[in-house]
């Protein structure tokens, strides 16, 4: 076992251990109706709602599903979905979910840097929260390119962070570490990865999204486009406590790319 394995297994055993409660943390899970009808609506503008409108279900790959946020929203607008994920435990609450909602999700365990064979021909694959927690993150943007079909989309919601001055910044962590405290958690954000392994991971504590604009253009994605998610931002910190809103620096950031259509006679 190399040092990309142990790490992705010290990762997997934090997910699990952490799956019954994801949903309850911050920022994480999908809480309020508020936060409901914003994230339902940006899946909705990227998906399209065959519900509300002449829009065909697609084949939709959630990568990295965790507990399935994203993926029974777009089975719940009417799409057919599959959802992939290291952590068994996430996985298995997401099953409970789908089953109590009465949705139909094709839920798999798999890498999220190298998926299975047999995942290709997708309309649409995406991901939420997760391109931050690979380490081989140009790896896992190619094979997701690879499982859409030609002049499919390939959609990473994820976070850059804030950086304050450094006085503002010793304050944060005060707060930070006060909230830990309080909440019984390794770490504000609801996972308890150490300094070596957030070390260990290229698209963590980004300060912009300029380093997932060159990943999906270095992946051969076209029109690649970023945007902030305002409103989801809005509403998730306006459920955060006073010292979870100082320590928040985190803000969601849309990126979407198109794979290549391929051109009759072209090699």
């Amino acid at each position: 076992m190399d040092d990309t394995d142990e790490l992705k297994r010290q990762m997997a055993a934090t997910w699990d251990a952490g799956a019954t409660g994801y949903d309850e943390t911050p920022r994480h899970g999908i809480r309020f109706v508020d936060e409901y009808v914003a994230w339902r609506r940006l899946v909705a503008a990227i998906l399209g709602d065959p519900g509300h409108a002449d829009v065909r279900p697609r084949r939709i790959l959630d990568v990295g599903t965790g507990t399935g946020a994203l993926a029974l929203i777009a089975a719940e607008l009417g799409h057919d979905v599959t959802g992939v994920d290291v952590s068994a435990a996430m996985l298995e609450v997401a099953r409970r979910k789908a089953m109590n909602a009465g949705l139909e999700v094709d839920w798999r365990q798999a890498d999220a840097e190298t998926l299975a064979i047999g995942l290709h021909g997708f309309d649409v694959v995406m991901s939420r929260h997760l391109l931050w927690t690979l380490p081989h993150p140009d790896r896992a943007v190619r094979a997701w390119r690879d499982a859409a079909r030609p002049g499919g989309l390939v959609v990473v919601v994820d976070g850059v962070y804030d950086r304050p001055p450094p006085l503002v910044g010793e304050s944060i962590r005060l707060a930070r570490a006060l909230g830990d405290r309080l909440r019984g958690t390794g770490h504000a954000s609801g996972h308890d990865y150490s300094d070596e392994m957030y070390d260990a991971l290229p698209m963590a504590r980004q300060p912009d999204s300029r380093a997932v604009e060159a990943l999906m253009s270095g992946a051969g994605l076209e029109k690649v486009r970023l945007r902030p998610l305002a409103e989801i931002d809005r509403v998730e910190k306006g459920h955060l406590g006073p010292l979870e809103r100082i320590a928040d620096r985190w803000r969601h950031y849309l990126a979407t790319g198109r794979t290549p259509i391929l051109v009759a006679g072209s090699r």
